[in-house]
Order: structure tokens, then C-alpha cells, then sequence
């Protein structure tokens, strides 16, 4: 029974929206067998704005959000991997330049490149910022040796160019309060788009290159990779709501009205006003009133085709554009609004899929970031236990210290 035990772990990742709240939770017997138990979704409570309005009302909402998913799996968790939006996150790329000795020359460690990248970080980064991620883009040897991993090379400085993703310290540091105020600890914070790309796209398109388009409700994520790297990440400020808050204004609607209506009459395909005839009877305080299907669907169109201007603008103004063999991935809920794919597809050139396929799970690419998060919690605590040492290792680590110590000062 223990061995039946130890070989199944459940792990958590919670996608802390600003307008709805993700939960999931997965089995892991090992890295290719991961099985997902269940999701949970509600409205996120507690953000104005992407801003905490109200910890205790967040920390509530992050309570119902996870006793929800595990009163649904009947498993009970006590951490979680929490991801957030690209709405607290600011995207910068950073170098620095590092001697590797005084004189002459010697082999770059491993040393060398942890000196050097957190060089990168430290000049990249503000007194008041968090990093994230540091995603490494390339090293430089002497001004003449570029490589992903140069480790071996010898040379007298090395310079690290890395990718960081930063949010203030201050929202990071209240974000995680409001989870511990919820009777839960947190792993680590991920940005959500990155959780996505592990379960949304495969090794082999991010090695030939691919770009995942992450639709938010206020904004839009896009990252490059290629070479399995993430090469660019840009943040587009539109999401769903944008079109939410469009069709409540022009049709004189709440916002709750709007959003089912653009869920159930919102087509983002061209249409002809053959197409979209009839009318749609929405409730008011004095019964019910008929808005035109063509009014709708001008509505969203309008929206959506102010997303495909700034969409177009970030590929194709990316220097990775024409190396995206593999077109581009789409999640979020707003990948869900009919004809979205191929609009994109027809306006960026390239071609366009859904991502998150899950079996047994309706519009996977909506928690497609909670997947992600709940691998990645599976992974580091892999990783962790990995990095415990037996005896034997303990030497390997002393005796490769030393031959570093030496490079490093002969």
C-alpha cells in the first residue's frame, strides 16, 4: 500500500487571473505520465485593474477557488504553483561583461556562466523588481565565439545576454500572501504564458520554431522560441474583455450581459449581414428587448480587428518571424471565439493551431496554464529531489569545486 502511495504524487497549479481563477490538479508517476485528475474555475474577486482592491476578499476567492478542485478530485493539496499574467510582468533584455582572468587565458565553467548571467541580472533588473525568469539568449567569448553554452571554450571574458521577465516586488510579495492567507503555500511564481508553452507546444516545434499567443481577459501574450529557446516575449495590452466592454457600450448592455452574449452570438470571422440576420431577445429590469445579431457581431469585429493590427505589428516586426516553421499556437479563451484562428492565420501568414489538447477535457486551451503550472510543480520538485547527494556524488561535486578553483586562478 505505501509503495502504491509514493508512486502517485499530486501537484497543484492555480492560474491566478485578474478576471477568472484557474485550478488544477495531476497525478505524476513520472515525467511522461502525468494524468489530469481535474480543473476548477471561478470569477477572480479581489483585482481592480491588476491590482490587489482587497486581500482578504483575494485570499477568499483563492480559497473557494481551491477547495473547489479538490472537493471535484476528492485529493487534498497544501501547495501550489502560481501563475501570473503578463498584466505583472514587464519584459526587458540585459548583457554584461565579465573577465574570466586577469591574464592570459582559461577554460569557461559553469562558474563562469552563473557570474555572468548574475552580472546580466543585476544591471538588468530594478532595486524594486523581482525577476521571474531569466531566459539566457546567447554568450560571447572574447567578442568572436557565440554559443548557447560555450562551457569549455577558452578565452579571457565572457559576455551574457539574457531575456528577463520582472514584476514589482512589493505586488509579488502581496500575492503570495494572499495564498498563504488561504491556508496554502506557494511552490514558486511562473509567468502563466511560459506554464502554458509546456503543455501547449512540443519540443519539436520549439526547436523549429514557433510563436504561442496566450489570450487573456486584459492582455495578450506572445512568445517566440526557436532552437528550444524562448527567443522574444511580447505583451499585447488586449484581451477578451476588450470586447466584452465594447459590446455592453455600443448596445447599452452590463458587463455580465455582454460577455454571453459575446460567448454565444460573437463571431470573429468575416460575415455578411446575411449570415448574422435575426435578433437576439436580451432581459431587462422591464422584460426583454431585441438587439440586432449584425449590431453584435460589428461590435466584435471592430475589436477584433484592432487585436490583428497590433498582433501583425509583434510577429511580424519580431527579427524570429521568418523563422517560425511551425506557425503559431493559440490559448486562452479568447482562442475560443469562432473564426479567431483563421483571421490570425490570414493576417500574420503563417499557420495557426489550437493548443492544450487534453483528452477528456472541453476547451483545454482555456486551462491550459493551470496544466502547465501543475507539470512544472511536478518537475521542480523532480529537480529538488534529484539535487540530493549521496556520498558518492558529494565527492564528484568537491572534486569538479576544485578543478573549477583551479581554472578559475591558474
Amino acid at each position: 500500500m505505501f509503495k502504491r502511495m509514493a508512486q502517485a504524487q499530486y501537484f497543484c497549479g492555480l492560474d491566478l487571473g485578474t478576471h477568472t481563477m484557474k485550478a488544477c490538479i495531476i497525478c505524476a508517476k513520472d515525467e511522461e505520465n502525468l494524468d489530469l485528475m481535474g480543473v476548477f474555475e471561478t470569477k477572480a474577486m479581489g483585482f481592480k485593474e491588476a491590482s490587489i482592491s482587497d486581500i482578504a476578499e483575494l485570499a477568499d476567492c483563492i480559497r473557494r477557488t481551491m477547495q473547489g478542485v479538490m472537493e471535484k478530485t476528492g485529493i487534498r493539496v497544501h501547495a501550489v504553483q502560481l501563475g501570473i499574467s503578463g498584466s505583472f510582468l514587464t519584459a526587458r533584455r540585459s548583457q554584461a561583461v565579465i573577465p574570466l582572468i586577469d591574464s592570459g587565458t582559461k577554460v569557461v565553467s559553469a562558474f563562469d556562466l552563473r557570474k555572468a548571467n548574475h552580472q546580466a541580472e543585476l544591471l538588468g533588473a530594478n532595486l524594486d523588481e523581482d525577476i521571474i525568469h531569466a531566459f539566457a539568449q546567447w554568450y560571447r567569448v572574447d567578442d568572436v565565439n557565440t554559443s548557447i553554452n560555450p562551457a569549455g571554450l577558452v578565452g579571457r571574458k565572457i559576455e551574457s545576454s539574457l531575456l528577463l521577465l520582472t514584476a514589482n516586488s512589493l505586488r509579488i510579495r502581496n500575492l503570495t500572501k494572499a495564498v498563504h492567507q488561504a491556508g496554502f503555500e506557494v511552490g514558486s511564481v511562473v509567468f502563466g504564458g511560459y506554464a502554458a508553452a509546456d503543455v501547449a507546444v512540443d519540443k519539436a516545434e520549439k526547436m523549429q520554431g514557433v510563436a504561442l499567443v496566450d489570450i487573456g481577459a486584459n492582455i495578450t501574450s506572445v512568445i517566440f522560441f526557436k532552437h528550444g529557446l524562448i527567443g522574444d516575449v511580447q505583451f499585447i495590452p488586449w484581451g477578451g474583455n476588450t470586447i466584452t466592454r465594447t459590446i455592453a457600450e455600443r448596445l447599452s448592455l452590463t458587463v455580465d450581459m455582454a460577455e454571453e452574449i459575446k460567448k454565444t452570438q460573437g463571431q470573429a470571422g468575416r460575415t455578411v449581414p446575411s449570415d448574422v440576420s435575426g435578433e437576439v431577445l436580451v432581459r431587462r429590469e422591464k422584460g426583454y428587448m431585441p438587439i440586432r445579431r449584425e449590431a453584435v457581431c460589428e461590435a466584435v469585429n471592430w475589436e477584433i480587428e484592432n487585436f490583428l493590427t497590433h498582433l501583425e505589428a509583434v510577429v511580424k516586426g519580431s527579427n524570429l518571424y521568418h523563422q517560425l516553421n511551425r506557425g503559431i499556437v493559440m490559448v486562452g479563451g479568447g482562442s475560443l471565439l469562432t473564426g479567431a484562428i483563421e483571421r490570425i492565420e490570414e493576417r500574420v501568414n503563417r499557420p495557426v493551431r489550437m493548443g492544450g489538447s487534453t483528452p477528456g477535457l472541453n476547451n483545454a486551451p482555456v486551462y491550459a496554464t493551470a496544466i502547465g503550472l501543475g507539470r512544472m510543480h511536478y518537475v521542480k520538485k523532480k529537480q529538488g529531489s534529484l539535487s540530493i547527494r549521496t556520498p558518492l556524488d558529494l565527492k564528484d561535486k568537491i572534486v569538479n569545486s576544485v578543478r573549477e578553483l583551479c581554472q578559475e586562478y591558474f
